[in-house]
Order: structure tokens, then sequence, then C-alpha cells
């Protein structure tokens, strides 16, 4: 009879299909399998405080790698606890696997503590949803949900009853197919088929996003060709030099005004690997060519002219070979009056000094200290804005929660970016509105030794709601945050923890954080100035409220 239980038999499948870390909370019903892991010698459980900082690392390992993050809960409230990291990484097309724990067979569907229907739970969340209540079925089980996480880059969760664990098993661990990555790619008549619509532009624009991460000098090189200007989704940022003549910044509300008008001027925009499509900054008739590796994006959310799918790795350089070499020197004029009014415009923001520190002159500094290969793991907030806006980057990698926009994020990001990275420096870039929300795991960070630093944005506001309410001339005293000094939580965790209270102390504290061999904090006691793009923003979304109404009168 076979002595593997069904604890030991799922690590040795987690680590036949590569999986390095895990991070959760430990709990009753999972017990056994924690004691399996702390046995594998490939595989390190990470033990962190709330389930959710779990959820949102294993969804942040997902998306910078590509490769499978795994989380574990128990049952009940802790599967509940990793709702919002779930949701984030389906959001973003992370692959993400939760394993959890559940009560005993024999209590399934009664009144028992801790009982609850967590395929029903977390339904929304995840592309597949299984229990293990068998020994029998947890291979057909764990092998489904890791192909349906894999092959659907989105999370999948399975379930094991308490008293399964301990069972014996002698299923044969089944390694993971070579094909289960192949990404679709069209065929080369579809492909060829593009360029007479590329070749005919006279003022092509492209808009890249988090597909074309590690691509940057293919993507200049297209651009440089063609002669188009660039606007980047937020995490592209940094993927080609910001100060390139061609780059012209962000997209949107926290974009920049080079990138919008670019396209409203621009006769067809080549999209790379990119889903945020802001349709109050965008033109209404724009002839889009869009590539993607996943078939589904294309088309999803906007109406293209054209589609191919395939690995821009390969669909970069093709494009560049199809597309006649023609000079276009009045776009190439009018790229560079954009560029040039943009950084006019914004030089003041960045460059501004004073005490509380003005949120411009916080990115400015940051550019100016942090590593070219920098991990920079962005929380939602205020601070997100004026980072889409100001921020140039180099090569640095931007992690966020793009379109779930969680706040709490940065922190656990940051911690699973530096346990897969030991070698890179990593920065949180948070609000203190959303570092309350994960503040406990920065112990998780002194816990395992990781040198991270986490910049705050002390503003004692939750800007952007307190000025969305101002502007439409309602009371913000609950947007009013009460939060502890940061720098001192950190010490008493045992981390280094810093306070700037002018800015011309960031360059030097930021130096100390960024070079300390410990976890750090850096408080930025900071400004809190209605954002620029906000009035804006808030002009376009009421002109098209008038719209809708107009149509239905």
């Amino acid at each position: 009879m076979s002595t593997t239980t069904v604890a030991q038999w799922v690590v040795h499948q987690l680590a036949a299909w590569g999986v390095q870390a895990l991070y959760g909370v430990a709990g009753d019903a999972i017990l056994p399998l924690l004691a399996a892991l702390e046995e594998h010698p490939q595989i390190r459980f990470y033990s962190v405080i709330h389930e959710a900082t779990a959820a949102f690392m294993a969804s942040a390992q997902a998306k910078f790698s590509g490769e499978l993050g795994v989380c574990v809960a128990t049952s009940g409230p802790g599967v509940a606890n990793l709702l919002n990291g779930l949701m984030d990484a389906k959001k973003d097309r992370a692959p993400v696997l939760a394993l959890t724990g559940q009560v005993a067979s024999y209590n399934l569907d009664t009144d028992y503590k801790q009982t609850v229907d967590e395929n029903l739970l977390l339904a929304p969340a995840v592309g597949f949803s299984g229990l293990a209540t068998t020994a029998q079925a947890v291979n057909d089980l764990l092998v489904k949900a890791l192909r349906a996480a894999i092959t659907q880059g989105r999370p999948a969760h399975l379930a094991f009853t308490k008293d399964v664990w301990s069972q014996p098993v002698d299923e044969p661990v089944r390694s993971p197919e070579p094909y289960l990555t192949t990404k679709p790619q069209s065929s080369p008549e579809v492909v060829t088929g593009v360029f007479p619509l590329l070749n005919e532009a006279e003022r092509p624009a492209i808009l890249a996003g988090r597909g074309i991460s590690g691509l940057g000098p293919l993507l200049l090189d297209l651009a440089t060709h063609w002669e188009s200007g660039i606007a980047l989704t937020m995490p592209a940022k940094g993927a080609v030099p910001g100060e390139h003549p061609l780059v012209l910044g962000g997209l949107g509300p926290g974009g920049s005004a080079a990138s919008s008008k670019m396209l409203a001027e621009a006769d067809l925009l080549l999209i790379a690997g990119a889903t945020w499509w802001p349709e109050l900054y965008l033109p209404e008739q724009l002839k889009i060519v869009q590539l993607d590796t996943a078939v589904e994006n294309i088309g999803g959310k906007i109406p293209v002219t054209y589609g191919i799918a395939g690995d821009l790795r390969l669909l970069l350089p093709r494009l560049r070979e199809g597309i006649a070499k023609k000079e276009k020197p009045h776009w190439q004029q009018r790229l560079a009056e954009l560029k040039t009014n943009w950084r006019e415009k914004i030089t003041p923001e960045r460059e501004v000094e004073g005490t509380p520190v003005p949120p411009g002159r916080v990115i400015l500094a940051l550019e100016r200290t942090i590593r070219e290969d920098a991990v920079i793991c962005l929380d939602v907030g205020d601070h997100t804005v004026w980072f889409n806006r100001l921020f140039n980057g180099s090569r640095q990698k931007v992690l966020l929660s793009g379109n779930w926009r969680s706040m709490g994020f940065g922190l656990p990001a940051a911690l699973s970016a530096k346990i897969a990275h030991p070698d890179r420096q990593v920065i949180a870039l948070v609000g203190d509105g959303g570092l309350a929300q994960s503040l406990a795991d920065f112990v998780t960070a002194v816990r395992y030794h990781l040198p991270l630093t986490v910049i705050v944005l002390k503003n004692e506001w939750l800007a952007m709601e307190r000025d969305r309410m101002e502007l439409l001339a309602m009371d913000t005293w609950v947007t009013r945050l009460v939060t502890p000094d940061f720098a001192t939580f950190a010490k008493a965790c045992g981390g280094k923890g810093f306070t700037v209270h002018h800015s011309y102390q960031l360059e030097e504290i930021l130096g100390q954080a960024l070079n300390s061999l410990e976890p750090s904090i850096v408080q930025v006691q900071t400004a809190a100035p209605v954002f620029p793009g906000l009035v804006s923003q808030l002009s376009r979304e009421k002109q098209e409220q008038k719209r809708s109404v107009a149509l239905w009168v």
C-alpha cells in the first residue's frame, strides 16, 4: 500500500510543474499540506499575515514572470480573504492557482463552523473551481486546475476536504506537457495582409501595453523605422526609455496630453499587447490594428480594423520587415512639437521644491535614485496618476492592479517580486490609504529578510476621492485619513524607517533606504494638490453623459 499521502502527492505534483513558492496563512483545514511543503527541498511556503496578501503576491508573481503563482488558505474566512487578489489576477489575466482547505467531507453542507460553498464563493474570480473529497479524484482535479490556470491565463481553484489530505495515494506524478504554453499564431497570409494598411499610414501611432514587457528594443526599432509615436499604458512604463523622442508618455486621465493629441491626429493606431482603452480620450473614428497573444483580447474592448494573434517577440520584427521605409517629416515635426510642449508643461510639476513635498517632485527623485532594472510596484491612489503623468523610466518593470484597481496591492507585489528576484531593486510606491490596507505584512518582509523599499506618500487624505467630491461640491470629510507614523512602525517591526519633510531631503534619504540591507519604509510628508487631469476627466464625463441623454430624448 502506498505510503504517500494526498498532501505529499500534491506538493510533488506542484514541484513537477515548476512551482517554487507558495504564499498563505496557516489554518486547521490545510495543516497536512503545510507539513508536506516543509519537507520538500524545492518548494518554500511563505507565511503571511493576511490571505489577501497571499493572493496578491501570487497574482503579482504571475504578472511579472508569466508563470504560475500559487496561494493557499484554510476554509471559510481564509478562502473569502483570497477573493480580492484572485479578482486582480482574473482582471489582468494572470495564471494563479488557489489551493484551499475545506471542512471534512462528512461536514459538507451542514452548519459546521467555517463551512461555505467555496466553489460558489470564488466563482466570479476563477475559470475553474473543484472540490477533492477522495484520493482517487485528486490527480484528475489538480491537473485540471493546473492546466486551466496555465492555458487560460487566469485563476483556478481547488479545495480539499480536511479528511482527504492524509489518505494514501498511488497515482504517478504527471508532468506538464510542453504544448500547454503554445501561443496562438495568425497565418503568414493574415500577417502579410496588414501591410497595405500599415504602409498607407502617414501619421502612425503605437499604443503599447503590458504585452511588450522585455521587448522595448524591438518596439523602438519598429517605431523608428515607421516614424511612429508611442503611447504607453501604465504597465508598459519603463519598457522603453521615456526620454526617447518618439515616446510621448501615458494615456488617459493620468497620462500625457502629448499622447492624447497624437492619437487624436493619427490616421492609424497599432496596439501592441494592450487592452486599456479610455474611450473619453480617444477619437471615435480611427483605423486600428491590434496585436495580442490572447485572441480574445483582439477587438474585445476596442473596435479594430485588423487583428493579428501571436507572440509579439516574433510579430514586431516581422512588421518592421514588411513596412516600407517612408519619410514623414511633417509627422515627425508634429511629434517633436507635442513632446516639447508636454515637457515644458510638466517640468515645473517635477522640479518644484517645498514642504510638504509636492508629489511630482517625489517622482523626479524616484527617477534619479532607482536602478535601470528596478521593479516598481504601484498601489492604487493619487500617487498612481502622478506616476503615470510624470515618470519617464528607462527599462524598469512596473507591476500594478491594472483592471481590478485594488488598494493594498503595492506591498504584497513587492514581497513576491523580491522573493523571485532577490538581486533586483524592488520598490513599492504607495499612498497612505493603500499602505494602511496591507501594512501588517511589512513584518513579512522583515521575517524573510527581504530588503525592499516602501515609499509612502502621506497626505492624510484619500486624495482622488476627496478631489472628486470637492469638484462636485460634496462634503469631503469622509475621505480624511488617520494613519500611523509609518517610519516608526517600520522600526517597531524590525526594519528601517525614514521620514522626508522637505523636498531637498528626497535624494539623500531615498538613497539610504534603497541601499539598506533591511526592509525599509520612507514616509514622505506630501502635499495633495488636485490632480491636473481630473478636471479634464470630469468635464469629458459630463459631456459624455449629456450626449447619452440626448440620444434617448
